[in-house]
């Protein structure tokens, strides 16, 4: 029978067996029995950290040129052309950084008056769920719905997002929406929001919106 191979020296052995106590010995001989074993073990092991280490730094990479990228699409994007190379790169950014490019195109769309292109972007920065850009990105679709006549629209995206609006946003939320419903012609809607908001609002401001609900009110009867 021919003999295998071993990968570790005899000499070696023999003098780890040597050196260690009679309790030790156990362990010594399961460790040299094993011992391709636990070098493979070890070898794998290394290679999932050192490639662990490599992922990270190529997507560390990654969302610093995507950054990169971002503010050079987004500084005086004007152009049609300029807008959908910023439309692609919101499209497929990494995670970390669509947010911000959602919010580049958005207002990108804006500044060249293409509000069915911002309405977009704000919805789907909406869709994120990020929790500081979230009632921002709904105000932004509400006003760019507004901005094309759409005033239904506009209080449909207010309408649902005033009960999970964060308490900063509430009143201009409400403001907002009070207007689309006059706008669409939800006069009823808009004169108890305008009510809702005069109880709200310090004594200097509630002149004003006394004056809409009475303005309103007169419209309904004629």
């Amino acid at each position: 029978m021919v003999e295998q191979n071993e990968s570790h020296s005899p000499l070696l052995v023999d003098s780890l067996q040597h050196s260690v106590s009679k309790e030790a010995a156990p362990l010594l001989n399961f460790v040299l029995k094993h011992i391709k074993a636990i070098t493979l073990g070890l070898v794998l092991l290394i290679s999932v950290i050192v490639g662990a280490g490599i992922y990270n730094y190529i997507h560390e990479q990654n969302i610093l040129e995507a950054q990169e990228m971002l503010m050079t699409l987004s500084t005086g994007a004007s152009t049609e052309s300029q807008l959908n190379d910023l439309r692609t790169f919101a499209g497929t950014a990494p995670e970390q950084i669509r947010p911000a490019a959602l919010l580049a195109l958005a207002k990108a769309s804006l500044r060249v008056k293409d509000y069915a292109g911002a309405a977009n972007a704000w919805g789907k920065l909406q869709e994120l769920g990020v929790e500081s850009l979230r009632d921002l990105a709904g105000l932004g679709r509400a006003d760019a719905y507004a901005r094309m006549d759409e005033y239904k629209k506009a209080q449909t995206v207010l309408t649902q997002m005033l009960p999970t609006a964060s308490e900063a946003y509430k009143l201009p939320v409400k403001h907002q929406l009070a207007i689309m419903a006059e706008k669409s012609g939800d006069v009823d809607t808009s004169i108890v929001l305008y009510k809702e908001i005069e109880e709200s609002v310090p004594e200097a401001n509630k002149a004003f919106y006394a004056h809409k609900i009475a303005a309103l009110n007169q419209k309904i009867k004629k």
